[in-house]
């Protein structure tokens, strides 16, 4: 409590510093002027008579009179005839001086033509510690006022308000929010603000507790569609392998941790007749099944590595490898294309496929997914070119 009655102290302080003090320095300005300005008017007529008969004496009593105010450090009592009576209280260049004074014509006394002027420069210096020494002897007053009027509301609140929300805050820490706890409120206070009080906090207790078991359910849930549609996004449909970015992220992630990337190219043959001759659902069940020889193939011989259908009849086998294994790879691609002319039974009918093979390797530190494709495609297309149903490695000097 004495925490919060410092900080609104603090803060009124400051509020009441910002405003009174601009306030209580403009006023202290005006009731100088306007003093000013009293002071003149019942001078200038006593300062006309000294510049019409050239009188030092009465002159003098009218600058005397003007500097017993602390305000007032200069005054100059010109006439146009060359008549001039000056006091100065300052160390600055008199020329500089009354230029920066204020300045009050003085009249004849016999016909109020104008006969001389009257110059009365302030000490800024003294304007100004008067003026903030008036402002906090207000703010001063103002703060006093609040903190008396805080201290009698701070006893008050104590003794009506402050106990018992002290036990409630008490009661409210030892709550876990999402379980099933209320808050208990004796009968002395059931019917009063504080009852009123506990009734809300247990009323917002179970709402937030009903939030909390759907936002729940709500996030569950948004989880499962995001990771149904990010595998979505990187997977075949039909045949459940990766797509071809699933393919690419599977190799960025693999080459940060390996020497070498191999990829298998496969290109079925005779996949066109067979949709024309079956139907397409022949031509998808010759893909699924040869999907899944494929990745039996991995975990056959135990190869590290990602099995993908990146086209309508094109497969790719990537390998994740320490060192180049050309016989490695030769076996594997021997049964890739074992596997592929496997037959497959259709409505009692065995339908075969070919496949023809390209095989390219890259170094893990230059590697470029679309080179390495480019030249397993390159291998691959040679085979296609000759015997099909066999594989080749990429070999740049021949392949062009």
């Amino acid at each position: 409590m004495l925490k919060i009655v410092s900080v609104l102290a603090l803060c009124y302080l400051s509020i009441v510093l910002i405003v009174m003090i601009p306030i209580g320095l403009q006023n202290a300005d005006q009731r100088h002027n306007e003093l000013e300005r009293k002071l003149v008017l019942s001078l200038s007529n006593s300062a006309a008579i000294a510049v019409y008969v050239n009188n030092s004496e009465i002159a003098n009593e009218v600058i005397t009179a003007l500097l017993l105010h602390k305000e007032i450090d200069a005054v100059l009592i010109t006439g146009k005839d060359g008549v001039s009576f000056s006091s100065n209280r300052t160390l600055l260049d008199e020329e500089t001086l009354w230029q920066t004074a204020n300045q009050y014509p003085l009249y004849s006394p016999s016909n109020r033509e104008l006969i001389g002027t009257l110059y009365i420069h302030n000490n800024e210096q003294a304007l100004q510690s008067s003026a903030l020494e008036q402002a906090l002897n207000q703010v001063l007053f103002v703060v006093i006022q609040f903190l008396v009027t805080v201290v009698a509301l701070i006893i008050v609140f104590e003794r009506i308000i402050g106990r018992p929300l002290t036990l409630l805050s008490r009661t409210l820490y030892s709550i876990t929010p999402g379980k099933v706890e209320t808050i208990a409120i004796d009968q002395a206070n059931r019917e009063n603000e504080l009852g009123v009080v506990v009734h809300s906090v247990n009323s917002f207790i179970e709402s937030s507790r009903q939030a909390i078991e759907r936002e729940r359910e709500l996030r569950a849930q948004i989880e499962h569609w995001e990771q149904y549609y990010r595998n979505l996004a990187e997977q075949d449909i039909l045949t459940g392998l990766k797509n071809r970015l699933g393919c690419e992220k599977y190799v960025q992630r693999a080459i940060k941790s390996s020497q070498y990337i191999a990829l298998i190219l496969v290109d079925l043959d005779g996949f066109k007749q067979v949709n024309d001759t079956y139907g397409h659902a022949a031509g998808d069940m010759i893909l699924v099944q040869i999907a899944r020889r494929f990745s039996k193939l991995l975990s056959k011989n135990n190869l590290p590595g990602v099995v993908g259908r990146i086209g309508g009849d094109e497969f790719v086998i990537y390998l994740v490898l320490e060192q180049q294994d050309d016989l490695m790879l030769a076996d594997v691609a021997t049964q890739v294309i074992q596997f592929a002319n496997e037959p497959s039974l259709y409505n009692q009918q065995e339908i075969s496929v070919g496949c023809s093979v390209g095989i390219a390797i890259a170094p893990s530190c230059q590697f470029e997914i679309e080179q390495l494709v480019h030249e397993a495609d390159q291998a691959m297309y040679s085979v296609k070119q000759s015997q099909k149903n066999s594989f080749h490695f990429y070999q740049p000097d021949t392949l062009q």
